[in-house]
């Protein structure tokens, strides 16, 4: 399957009853930052804090009934329709002892898009991305950030440190290394691809989404850095030998400027993490 982003905006004039509420209500949170619209082949995915809230494909808004499970019912009694999902896809990616989970963690970024607060140079442009490529193309690279400035793109893939494809023992070689590579091998195979496909993203976007008083209106005319990055965020202060053994093999494996560290109980803004990421 190519690498497609397209979508008949046609389709989302007219709405009539819950579906009319439904857009209205996530194009309302779109602009707070709280949910982001993904551009697919034929659809837009709406996600709210790490997971799809709804989909839209061809005549009305369809939701995932695995989010309707029992254990993720908590705190939803009395909520409307809406509200409820909500909650729900907070339960569904709440961590162990309330703790945020990597999908929230990078659900925070989300917002320097749409929002009304935007004051960064960088935003994101897509997440959750399918790369369909010949050589690796299951792989799902957790975002994509636009430098506005400079009209680049940037693939970014997130990672907590406690993962097992990040922390591992000294003696082994940490899987997200290669995880990472065969993400550039996906990304460089089809780069002009990819460029011509966001250009199209972008005018979606800017037709449903972009405000000029606002300044989302985004310019579609951009490159693309054809290397995948590394984010791995939650990093301890107080490293052991494996901690250190498996960081060095990661920064040797990806070689510099393709891989940042934070450490736990801090979060790069997203104009840091470009930064971070293109000394």
């Amino acid at each position: 399957m190519a690498f497609i982003r397209k979508f008949d905006i046609a389709k989302l004039r007219g709405l009539v009853g819950q579906d009319a509420e439904i857009y209205t209500r996530l194009k309302a949170d779109v602009f707070e930052g709280l949910v982001f619209p993904a551009v697919r082949a034929g659809r837009i995915d709406f996600y709210h804090r790490g997971g799809c809230l709804y989909s839209f494909r061809e005549k009305s808004f369809e939701r995932n009934d695995n989010y309707n499970k029992p254990e993720y019912a908590e705190g939803t009694t009395g909520l409307d329709f809406y509200s409820k999902a909500k909650k729900q896809n907070e339960n569904k990616f709440r961590g162990a002892n309330g703790l945020d989970t990597e999908r929230m963690l990078l659900d925070r970024l989300n917002n320097h898009t749409f929002g009304i607060a935007r004051k960064t140079k960088v935003v994101m442009l897509d997440i959750e991305v399918r790369l369909n490529g010949e050589v690796y193309g299951r792989g799902k690279c957790d975002m994509v950030l636009l430098n506005t400035a400079t009209q680049e793109l940037m693939f970014v893939e997130g990672k907590v440190f406690s993962d097992n494809r990040v922390n591992t023992l000294a003696s082994s070689m940490p899987k997200v290394i290669e995880q990472i590579n065969n993400y550039t091998t996906a990304i460089t195979e089809q780069k002009a691809k990819i460029v011509e496909q966001y250009a199209e993203h972008i005018k979606i976007v800017n037709a449903l989404f972009g405000r000029y008083e606002e300044n989302t209106i985004y310019n579609p005319h951009i490159t693309l850095i054809p290397s995948c990055k590394l984010l791995v965020m939650e990093t301890p202060p107080n490293l052991t030998n494996n901690n250190q053994a498996s960081i060095d093999k990661i920064t040797i494996g990806l070689k510099k400027n393709n891989v940042v560290f934070c450490n736990a109980g801090i979060e790069l803004t997203i104009d840091e993490i470009w930064e971070a990421l293109c000394e």
